[in-house]
């Protein structure tokens, strides 16, 4: 299978709203056209950044325990690999610094592929382990930072539970608005679906389609989310990580694994939409 890469760093598509309705016809006015594909024969740092745009390399408002390396970052026989282990390494960027007892793997796609509508896809395959947190999830590359939306995240939490979460509104936390309030601007929304079953050490198939109207996530093929408030308006670029978090306060302090965590990905997929025939 091949690799298509967007020459241009955006794919911004404009719709003709008014034949359709609200109702959800777009899904049947438009289908999917592959516009970006990676099937990991080899790493190709041109498409993948290995730390957020900026340079950052934590999220540091969450709390994370991990540095992102990009020696954490590695294909073998077709299947990227991002690898969290126990390592110790001085972290600095423009926000802040500290010692990290933990480094992990992360991609993501600001400089190569942006997508306002369409479809985005990834084959995956992940271990349960207390405080590791792989996701994959789309952001604006924008200020402010919303949406956000998460396809899946993995919490760590509970080996039977998986998240799907959308923010949108003002960029959280600089905004001083309620949580799903309906309160006027500066405000700051985020619903989230939980799904229950076996999650771990299985390959699985993830989808986000999103059209103007609304945005459906997919496990398998089949529908297991759907959502029709905080459609963005902005392209959004993909990322694929393992964040590290010490729930408890105690994961991690007592935390005496050697072997490492790896999430494996076959493929990222990419569609825009085009009017149907």
């Amino acid at each position: 299978m091949t690799k298509i890469l967007l020459i241009v760093p955006a794919v911004i598509m404009s719709f003709y709203f008014s034949s359709c309705s609200s109702s959800g016809q777009y899904a049947d006015s438009y289908k999917f056209e592959k516009v970006f594909e990676d099937n990991f024969n080899s790493f190709d740092s041109t498409v993948w950044k290995r730390h957020y745009p900026g340079g950052t390399r934590t999220i540091w408002s969450n709390n994370e325990v991990q540095w992102y390396l990009e020696n954490n970052v590695t294909v073998e026989k077709g299947i990227l690999k991002l690898t969290a282990k126990k390592e110790s390494v001085y972290g600095i960027d423009t926000e802040n610094e500290r010692q990290f007892e933990y480094t992990s793997g992360m991609i993501c796609s600001p400089a190569s592929f942006l997508q306002t509508y369409g479809k985005w896809e990834i084959k995956v395959r992940f271990p349960y382990r207390n405080g590791y947190w792989p996701a994959f999830w789309l952001a604006n590359i924008n200020k402010p930072g919303l949406p956000e939306i998460d396809i899946f995240e993995y919490f760590g939490r509970e080996r039977n539970k998986i998240s799907m979460t959308q923010h949108w509104g003002i960029d959280y936390p600089n905004s001083n608005g309620g949580i799903y309030q309906g309160k006027s601007e500066p405000f700051y929304f985020v619903r989230t679906e939980e799904m229950t079953g076996k999650f771990d050490d299985q390959w699985m198939i993830w989808s986000f389609e999103c059209f103007p109207d609304r945005m459906l996530w997919k496990l398998n093929g089949k529908t297991v989310y759907e959502s029709t408030e905080g459609v963005p308006t902005s392209p959004l670029y993909l990322i694929a990580n393992v964040a590290m978090k010490d729930w408890t306060g105690k994961i991690f302090r007592n935390d005496q694994s050697i072997l490492p965590y790896v999430m494996e990905i076959d493929y990222i997929r990419a569609y825009r939409l085009i009017p149907a025939d």
